[in-house]
C-alpha cells in the first residue's frame, strides 16, 4: 500500500513537472511604464489606467544603485504580476537598467530579514507546486516554473520544507532554511 502511494505521488510530480515546463511562459518579462505613487509606505504604478503595487528591493539597495523614487515621476520597469502585485526584476533609468532579481525571481540583495527564512534552490525545484498549496500565508508563488518564497510573508513554519502530516515536505529537498 505504502509503495503504491509513493509511486502514485512520484507519477503526479512527474506529470506536474512536465506540464509546468510547457505551460510556463519563459519569454521576456512584461514592461510597465507609468507614474509612481506612494501610499501607505508602498509604491504603486499607474500604467494605461491600471493601478499596480510594486514589489521592489529595500530602499537601501535602491539608493546603493542610484534609484531614488519620487511620486508622480515617470517610471519604467520590467516584472511579473503575482497576485496583482508587480514583482519588479529590473528598473530602467535614463542611463542604465538596474537588476533587482535574477531570472528565477530571487532577490539580488541581502536583507537581515531574509536571514533565517526559507529559500528555494531553483536548480533543485521541479515546479511541482506542492509547497504553494500548503503554505498557510501564501508566501510561495511560481515564477518561470520555480517556487519563490516571499520573505516578508514567510512565518518560518517549515511546512514547505518538512511537511505537516499529509504533505511530507519538498520532494526534491529544494527548500532549506537560510542560516
Amino acid at each position: 500500500m505504502r509503495k503504491s502511494l509513493i509511486l502514485y505521488l512520484a507519477i503526479i510530480i512527474v506529470i506536474l513537472s512536465f506540464f509546468n515546463l510547457f505551460s510556463t511562459d519563459k519569454s521576456d518579462l512584461e514592461i510597465f511604464e507609468g507614474k509612481l505613487k506612494k501610499m501607505g509606505g508602498e509604491w504603486f504604478i499607474i500604467s494605461d489606467g491600471d493601478f499596480f503595487q510594486l514589489n521592489l528591493a529595500p530602499e537601501e539597495f535602491l539608493k546603493e544603485n542610484n534609484i531614488i523614487l519620487t511620486s508622480k515621476e515617470q517610471f519604467k520597469t520590467e516584472g511579473v504580476i503575482i497576485n496583482e502585485v508587480i514583482n519588479v526584476y529590473r528598473i530602467h533609468t535614463e542611463n542604465s537598467i538596474v537588476e533587482l532579481r535574477d531570472v528565477t525571481g530571487n532577490p539580488l540583495w541581502q536583507e537581515e530579514k531574509q536571514i533565517g527564512h526559507f529559500h528555494v534552490n531553483p536548480k533543485m525545484c521541479i515546479g511541482c507546486q506542492l509547497c504553494v498549496s500548503v503554505c498557510p500565508t501564501n508566501a510561495i508563488s511560481m515564477v518561470h516554473g520555480r517556487a519563490i518564497i516571499d520573505a516578508d510573508k514567510c512565518i518560518d513554519c517549515a511546512i514547505c520544507e518538512i511537511g505537516n502530516g499529509d504533505y511530507k515536505g519538498c520532494p526534491t529537498n529544494a527548500i532549506k532554511k537560510q542560516e
